[in-house]
């Protein structure tokens, strides 16, 4: 946790979702329901959110072990345990205000009560796994499937569907008063137009851009596809390392069983309108490394199997220090938020970027669209945005329009605006937040 002091992106909208209704956006509440039973004992919310990470993290060898033991001998499942927990996503996450970590114990959960018959906590998880993420319902409706399939008994199924519904249909119906539409997740803007050139993509933040359709997102998602695929399957080697995606996928092939329902997703992703990153891969690692061991139980030489444990272990060295490496870029907006606190009302508006600023000083957070500076004046003032948060780290990159705004005060002069805060503009990484008239 020292190693991670500051809040994510996401986390951010977790930790103020019950709190503020206009940091929900499109996120999931199961997470946040999580953060909040903490804040019962820790005040601090970021704090909270990464106990949650941390006790679900510290809780996962449990029903990892038991899913194990399902397909594997006592000491190989001990030593499967051992290699997931090792791995440095599987770390890092595990200390971090983001879904991943809890997430990752509710599927691993989801599979060991399918397989050891538990239709009412099966159900129960697969609702609660949906409302972390909504990708968590996809293995729910494969495992409900095969047992239509496989089984001629009904009533374990019914507990099974009874119960799911029970936690989720709650939130369906939140979804469908608040956006109109009969919906399992308002994320499905992520299926989106998203160029690989970022220019694009940053141009496209301006307020004038027109939407896509539907058939247009598809149909990127399909263009993009095998680039993106590259992309995650490249992350995938540096992240899980070499001998764990190789033995995993000639295990996964070799002994094929009912844990494939996790992997369907990991297919799906490169559809999506986001940039590849890391942490979606990170729930499907546990299985991953769980079929390398199936392929390790066949191996008839104790010899053989505990030099391929070491070198499932050795695949991790290159990103090991990844485990312990802070977010970047985001001290300077958490230290300006942090100072603007005491003068911060709950409901003052921060445009900006970035949320952390925002999130720090305890108000709410209006995203800048890529437009001209009179025209994001015009927005600030348009929606009652009281501060225009303008950093240098920011500016390089994706508004070099408000460079001025950032550096001169003869401009701030000459526009009537009033600078709140403002530190480090000598170091490149500056920050200088301007309050806007009304």
């Amino acid at each position: 946790m020292q190693f991670h002091p500051f809040v994510q992106w996401d986390g951010a909208y977790y930790i103020n979702y019950f709190r503020d209704s206009d940091w929900q956006s499109v996120f999931h509440p199961g997470y946040s329901i999580f953060i909040e039973l903490a804040r019962l004992i820790i005040p601090d919310g970021v704090r909270a959110a990464q106990i949650v990470s941390v006790v679900a993290g510290s809780l996962l060898p449990i029903p990892l072990y038991i899913l194990a033991r399902h397909f594997l001998k006592p000491s190989l499942s001990l030593l499967a345990v051992i290699v997931v927990v090792c791995n440095p996503l599987i770390v890092r996450f595990g200390a971090m205000t983001m879904t991943e970590s809890l997430f990752i114990f509710v599927e691993v959960s989801l599979f060991a009560a399918f397989l050891k018959n538990r239709p009412f906590l099966f159900g129960i998880l697969g609702g609660l796994g949906y409302l972390i993420r909504p990708e968590g319902i996809m293995p729910v409706i494969i495992l409900i499937v095969y047992s239509l399939l496989k089984n001629k008994s009904r009533a374990p199924l019914l507990v099974t569907i009874g119960s799911l519904l029970l936690v989720t249909v709650p939130y369906i119906i939140y979804l469908k008063i608040q956006t109109g539409n009969w919906t399992l997740s308002a994320k499905t803007m992520n299926l989106r137009v998203w160029e690989r050139d970022w220019h694009i993509n940053v141009s496209d933040e301006a307020s004038d851009t027109p939407s896509h359709s539907f058939r247009d997102r598809i149909e990127s998602g399909l263009k993009h596809y095998p680039a993106r695929f590259l992309e995650y399957s490249e992350k995938l080697i540096v992240y899980a390392g070499i001998p764990v995606l190789v033995l995993g996928l000639i295990g996964m092939i070799k002994y094929p069983s009912i844990l494939l329902a996790a992997m369907p997703m990991l297919l799906l992703l490169p559809i999506f309108g986001l940039d590849p990153s890391e942490r979606f891969l990170v729930p499907y690692v546990p299985f991953l490394i769980l079929f390398a061991f199936f392929l390790l139980a066949s191996w008839k030489s104790t010899l053989l199997r505990t030099a391929a444990v070491l070198i499932l272990i050795v695949g991790y060295l290159p990103t090991a220090t990844y485990a312990v490496t802070p977010e970047e870029g985001i001290t300077e907006f958490c230290t300006a938020g942090t100072h603007m606190k005491s003068r911060t009302n709950s409901s003052d508006i921060f445009v900006d970027r970035k949320p952390f600023t925002a999130f720090y000083a305890g108000g709410r957070y209006l995203p800048m669209p890529n437009d001209p500076v009179d025209s994001i004046l015009a927005f600030c003032r348009k929606n009652r945005a009281r501060y225009l948060v303008i950093s240098a780290r920011v500016v390089r990159v994706f508004r070099p329009q408000l460079n001025y705004l950032l550096y001169s005060d003869t401009v701030l002069n000459r526009l009537n605006l009033k600078t709140a805060y403002v530190r480090d503009l000598d170091s490149g990484y500056g920050v200088r937040i301007i309050e806007v008239s009304r």
